[in-house]
C-alpha cells in the first residue's frame, strides 16, 4: 500500500470557501452566509488524512495566542461586541436583535482568519480573481439587458435610475471598481498566478471594467473606481515612468469627457445630478436621490446629537428617525443615514463611534499593511465608500468589506507572527 504523506485539508478547504464568498458577492446572499459558516468551521476544526485525524482548535489558549500575536485581525470584531453590548440600554430587545444579527459576520469571519495559516500569493490571487472572474461574466449580462432594452434605460438614467444588476446597484458599482483596481494593480505588477501572459489579461480586462463603470453610470462607483486609480498611481510613483504616469492621468481626464460625449446613459446620468443639484439649492429637491441622502445625513447628524455620548441605542434607532422623518419631512418612510460613520454616531454616539473608527485605522499602524501597495488601495477605497452609503448595514458591503480586508492582511502575514507596530522598522529580516 503507498506510504501518502499526512495532508490537513483544513486550509485548501479555507481558500476555497473564501472563493465561494468571493464569487457569492454577485451570486448569493444565501451563500455569502453558508461559505461564512463554512470557513469558521474549516478554521476551527483540523482534519487530517492518513493518519485520519480531527482536532478542535478553537480553545481558549489559541484564542488568547492569536489576539496577542494578530491583534490586527481580531480587531475587526470590536464592530459586532459594540452592538452586542448595546443590548444593556437597547429598550426594544426585538428591535435590537434584527440589527445585531446581521454583525455576526463581524465575528465570525475575523476569528476564522485569525486562526488560519497566511494565505501565500497563489491563495490571494485565486480569492480576489474569483471576484473578478464574476463581475465581468455578470457585466456580459447586465450589458445584454441594457441593450435589448437601449432607449427605455438611457431615458431611466436621465431620471436618476440605474440598469438592472446582480444585487444592489450601488454595492454592484463598488464590485466592479474594485475588480477593476484590482487587475489594473496586476498588471502594472506583472503578479503572476501561473503563465507569463496573464499580465496582458489583467490589463485587458481593467481597461473593460473602466469603460463598463461608464457605462453603469452610478456615481459612487465611478467615483470610488478614479479614487482607486489615483491611489495606485500614488503607490507606484516611483515604479512607473513618467510617460506612464502621464498616460494615466490622462486616460482619467479624458473618460469622463468621452463617455460623456459617446454614452447617452452616461450623459443622461450627470445631466440630472446637476439638474438635481439645482432643485436642492432652490429647496425643491425633496423628491430626487441626491437631496435625499443629504436630508438622511441631516436627520442622522440632529438625531445623534441628542444622544452625543451613547447614540439612540439600536433598539431606538429606526424608531427615532421615523420620527423625525415625519415632523421634519412630512413623509411616511425614512431612510438610513446614506454615510457609514454618521450611522454610527446615531446609534452609539460619539462612543461608539471612536470604536468605530479605532477598528479602521488600528490595522494601517502596523507596517506590513503597507507592505503591498494593493491592499492599502482597497481598504481605503472602501473607507471612502463609507461616506456616501452604509455598506456594512448591508450582507454584500460586510462580506465585501471583510473579505478583502482580512484576506490582504493574511497574505502579507509570512513567516512568524508580526505584531510590531510601524515605528518598529526591524520586524523584516
Amino acid at each position: 500500500m503507498a506510504n501518502f504523506p499526512a495532508m490537513s485539508l483544513r486550509h485548501p478547504i479555507a481558500v476555497f470557501m473564501c472563493m465561494v464568498m468571493a464569487m457569492a458577492l454577485l451570486w448569493s446572499k444565501a451563500l455569502l452566509g453558508l461559505s461564512a459558516v463554512g470557513l469558521i468551521l474549516f478554521a476551527a476544526i483540523d482534519i487530517q488524512i492518513h493518519p485520519l485525524r480531527i482536532r478542535w482548535l478553537l480553545t481558549p489558549k489559541a484564542v488568547s495566542t492569536s489576539i496577542r500575536e494578530r491583534p490586527y485581525l481580531w480587531v475587526f470584531t470590536l464592530f459586532f461586541f459594540l452592538y452586542l453590548v448595546s443590548a444593556a440600554y437597547a429598550g426594544n430587545l426585538s428591535e435590537w436583535w434584527s440589527l445585531t444579527l446581521p454583525k455576526i459576520p463581524f465575528l465570525i469571519i475575523p476569528v476564522a482568519f485569525a486562526l488560519l495559516d497566511p494565505f501565500s500569493k497563489k491563495d490571494y490571487m485565486a480569492v480576489l480573481l474569483s471576484m473578478v472572474i464574476m463581475a465581468v461574466w455578470s457585466s456580459i449580462w447586465v450589458q445584454v439587458g441594457y441593450f435589448e432594452n437601449f432607449y427605455l434605460f438611457n431615458q431611466s438614467l436621465g431620471f436618476g435610475g440605474s440598469l438592472p444588476t446582480p444585487t444592489n446597484h450601488i454595492r454592484y458599482s463598488v464590485i466592479i471598481a474594485i475588480s477593476m483596481v484590482i487587475c489594473l494593480s496586476f498588471a502594472i505588477e506583472d503578479k503572476r498566478y501561473r503563465y507569463g501572459w496573464e499580465r496582458w489579461v489583467y490589463g485587458i480586462l481593467a481597461a473593460y471594467l473602466f469603460y463598463f463603470l461608464h457605462l453603469l453610470s452610478v456615481r459612487s462607483g465611478l467615483a470610488l473606481g478614479y479614487a482607486g486609480i489615483l491611489l495606485l498611481v500614488f503607490s507606484y510613483l516611483r515604479h512607473l515612468h513618467r510617460w506612464k504616469q502621464f498616460a494615466i492621468l490622462g486616460i482619467m481626464i479624458l473618460a469622463p469627457i468621452i463617455a460623456y460625449k459617446v454614452m447617452p446613459g452616461f450623459e443622461k446620468k450627470i445631466n440630472y445630478t446637476i439638474y438635481d443639484l439645482g432643485k436642492f439649492n432652490q429647496g425643491e429637491g425633496e423628491q430626487y436621490s441626491d437631496s435625499e441622502r443629504w436630508q438622511s445625513w441631516r436627520a442622522g447628524i440632529v438625531i445623534g446629537n441628542r444622544h452625543p455620548f451613547f447614540g439612540t441605542g439600536t433598539g431606538q434607532f429606526r424608531n427615532e428617525l421615523e420620527t423625525y422623518y415625519k415632523t421634519e419631512y412630512n413623509k411616511d418612510t425614512y431612510e438610513r443615514p446614506h454615510n457609514q460613520y454618521i450611522n454610527v454616531f446615531t446609534s452609539f454616539g460619539l462612543f461608539g463611534l471612536t470604536i468605530f473608527l479605532f477598528m479602521l485605522i488600528y490595522p494601517m499602524t502596523f507596517s506590513l499593511f503597507w507592505q503591498q501597495p494593493l491592499i492599502p488601495v482597497l481598504f481605503i477605497m472602501q473607507l471612502l465608500s463609507m461616506m456616501v452609503e452604509h455598506p456594512l448595514d448591508t450582507t454584500v458591503g460586510t462580506s465585501l468589506f471583510l473579505l478583502i480586508s482580512l484576506v490582504g492582511l493574511s497574505y502579507v502575514r509570512k513567516g512568524p507572527f508580526v505584531s510590531a507596530p510601524l515605528n518598529d522598522r526591524n520586524i523584516y529580516p
